[in-house]
């Protein structure tokens, strides 16, 4: 039985942005069961290197929030990510090695799946609050500049 992975509410950020793009992560995991289930390498191998590229970029994008609001442990967050890419490259040159695509893709929906659930309950809950208040504090002084200026 394959583990369970989707979106819930505990993952929830309040941060639209990050929220949407979470989300898609989750259904590429599950585009990966569908993928499996029809047993087509190029499917897997289309699905499994979309996921990894949205995934880093994502976390790029990620970074980028956490500097815009000086985030303090930006550097820690920026390790964490740098050990997930270094990961999940590897996935894209075992499959290139020529490792059984399904088995892989059943690794890879497991590792990443783990790892995303666990990411953002335990590291991503920790910018929220900084990233929240420089987006609110971003608009907040564009809408009142409009007014005073």
């Amino acid at each position: 039985m394959p583990l369970t992975i989707g979106w819930t509410e505990e993952f929830e950020t309040g941060i639209d942005i990050i929220d949407e793009q979470h989300k898609r992560i989750f259904e590429y995991l599950n585009e990966i069961n569908e993928a499996i289930a029809q047993e087509s390498a190029p499917e897997i191998e289309r699905v499994i290197k979309a996921v990894i590229d949205y995934t880093i970029s994502h976390n790029t994008f990620e970074e980028s929030l956490m500097e815009k609001a000086g985030y303090p442990l930006l550097q820690a967050h920026h390790r964490v990510h740098e050990r997930f890419k270094e990961r999940a490259y590897s996935y894209g040159k075992r499959f290139a090695d020529g490792e059984d695509p399904i088995e892989l893709a059943r690794e890879v929906r497991t590792d990443i799946g783990l790892w995303l659930m666990n990411h953002i309950k335990l590291d991503d809950k920790h910018y929220v609050a900084d990233v929240k208040r420089s987006i609110e504090g971003g608009f907040v002084t564009r809408m009142l500049s409009r007014f005073f200026h």
